[in-house]
């Protein structure tokens, strides 16, 4: 059965996938995790529930598996670019301590948590393992976090983001946001053949 999801902005079509993880799994599943301190915890569990109050049909199976394992990894500037990235292959958050204290860290961990929630192998969202739809991918993702936690001044992925916008226009919103979830590649490319044919 398809459910409709309204937010503010657009609704979306969501083909629910099993039965779904509630939040309190995710606090027992963080505070066994040794890899992540009380405080990250806290943290992530406060995104988490921001995040399932505004996509509640969204499975969370796969964050629940990849907390399990989940590690942070803290690495100077030179080495990490970003304030904080997920990296889906080593399942870690990968954190730049010079950037991330002077940033929103809510806004970035956010950022991470849709990547850990999309996670297949060694991509997350509807990016393929190539990486042909990696500025996509970002874009979107930033278009979920504004959404969820608030906009930042200083993006990284501006252009991504008006990108995406522009794609969502031709190919729909509820689209992309099923071919994210569901980790569809494929469903985001025949739309685009299809809206080239129209």
């Amino acid at each position: 059965m398809v459910k409709k999801i309204y937010t503010t902005f657009f609704y979306y079509d969501i083909i629910p996938s099993g039965e779904l993880v509630m939040v309190e799994d995710m606090k027992v599943t963080l505070e066994a995790n040794e890899n992540v301190t009380k405080e990250v915890a806290d943290n992530l569990l406060e995104l988490i529930t921001i995040f399932s109050s505004n996509f509640k049909n969204v499975s969370l199976e796969t964050l629940k598996e990849r907390l399990k394992t989940l590690k942070i990894r803290r690495e100077s500037m030179y080495v990490a670019k970003l304030p904080c990235q997920y990296n889906p292959y080593n399942n870690e958050i990968v954190i730049n301590l010079g950037r991330f204290e002077q940033c929103d860290a809510k806004h970035w961990l956010m950022h991470c948590l849709l990547g850990i929630i999309t996670a297949k192998d060694n991509y997350y969202g509807f990016n393929n393992p190539d990486n042909t739809l990696v500025a996509l991918n970002e874009g979107y993702t930033e278009i979920l976090t504004n959404y969820l936690v608030g906009d930042i001044e200083d993006s990284f992925y501006v252009d991504e983001v008006i990108m995406t916008n522009l794609i969502s226009k031709v190919i729909g919103e509820d689209t992309l946001f099923t071919a994210y979830f569901a980790n569809d590649s494929a469903r985001v490319l025949r739309a685009m053949i299809e809206a080239e044919e129209k």
